[in-house]
């Protein structure tokens, strides 16, 4: 009986990890020259030499194939600076970009993968929340970057922000302006960013030892307009409404601002608003929005440059954490 041929079978051989060794056969140019020695022996000596083969005989990557943008929402305005970013540095290095609307679970990585491979992709920026296993095997087959959310756990290179300092910032200023009780709308605990902002949320209401009400801590499972509305007007309708609202994306404080009208209080007068991104929304409200600011459009070439990087196999790319900066407007005013 011919033996089963597998890629762990030769990791655990060469002792190198499975993904060393699908690197080896998909992409040697990424990995080093000891190494593929290596995994190249470990083969020959367990007469698993036609799984080269088996692998090679696939379509393979193209070098000069469109670089793949992997979103979990096509219809959250946040990254459309980030993808514009994206799209400026692969065209400046001759690579057209696609957009994948999809977020890769266990059950699907497979044939994700095999979507990039159909597409003849040279490499992917994903910002979707993945966990260790799925960036890993997806990293295996072709250059990855992770852009905005990432997954620390892995060594997948990212460019991102600081979400827990970012959000002290903002609930910093909305003390300084005199608010005292506050509430946070976060979104799915899943992501990076809810947990960062979140973190940085409850450190400084303890470190000025406000007392929250579990009320005023809302999480919506989507970054969802009319979900955040929902709960923010049944918040501010209550008997003890907050008077300061820190909304982890310009969506929510949109929202909160709605609710507020709807609950007869007055922004910033009975209640202040801070947002995150800086998306265009931000200037459309009434009033305009006090919001952290991310450099989208630079985190997005960022990412590419390095996913360039990776791509050309001149040397490994570093992760990057961009600075962010808190933009005062109208939501927000220190009281006397």
């Amino acid at each position: 009986m011919a033996k089963k041929m597998t890629v762990e079978l030769v990791a655990k051989h060469a002792g190198v990890s499975p993904a060393t060794v699908s690197r080896v056969i998909n992409h040697p140019e990424l990995v080093s020259a000891k190494t593929i020695a290596r995994v190249n022996a470990s083969i020959q000596e367990l007469g698993y030499a036609s799984l080269l083969d088996r692998y090679r005989s696939a379509k393979p990557f193209d070098a000069r194939g469109p670089i793949v943008v992997n979103i979990p929402w096509l219809d959250n305005p946040f990254y459309s600076e980030i993808v514009h970013g994206i799209r400026d540095s692969a065209r400046a290095a001759g690579y057209d970009v696609l957009i994948s609307w999809d977020t890769p679970r266990q059950s699907t990585v497979d044939s994700f993968c095999e979507s990039l491979r159909r597409c003849g992709a040279s490499g992917l920026i994903t910002m979707c929340s993945l966990s260790t296993e799925i960036i890993e095997r997806i990293d295996s087959e072709l250059p990855t970057i992770q852009c905005a959310e990432n997954n620390p756990e892995t060594n997948v290179p990212y460019v991102t922000i600081d979400d827990r300092a970012a959000a002290r910032t903002a609930v910093e200023h909305l003390i300084a302006c005199g608010c005292k009780h506050l509430s946070i709308i976060s979104g799915p605990e899943s992501y990076k960013y809810s947990r960062g902002r979140m973190e940085g949320f409850l450190s400084v209401a303890r470190e000025h030892e406000l007392s929250l009400d579990p009320s005023w801590i809302l999480q919506v499972p989507d970054n969802n307009y009319e979900l955040a509305c929902s709960a923010a007007t049944h918040m501010l309708e209550s008997d003890n409404p907050p008077d300061g609202v820190f909304a982890c994306s310009d969506t929510y404080a949109a929202a909160v601002i709605r609710a507020a009208r709807k609950a007869g209080l007055s922004v910033p007068g009975d209640l202040m608003v801070v947002g995150f991104d800086n998306i265009d929304i931000a200037t459309m409200t009434t009033p305009t929005l006090t919001t952290v600011n991310q450099p989208r459009y630079r985190m997005g070439y960022g990412a590419c440059n390095l996913l360039l990087e990776r791509m050309s196999g001149n040397g490994s790319a570093h992760s990057m954490v961009m600075e962010t900066e808190l933009i005062v407007r109208e939501s927000t005013a220190r009281r006397p």
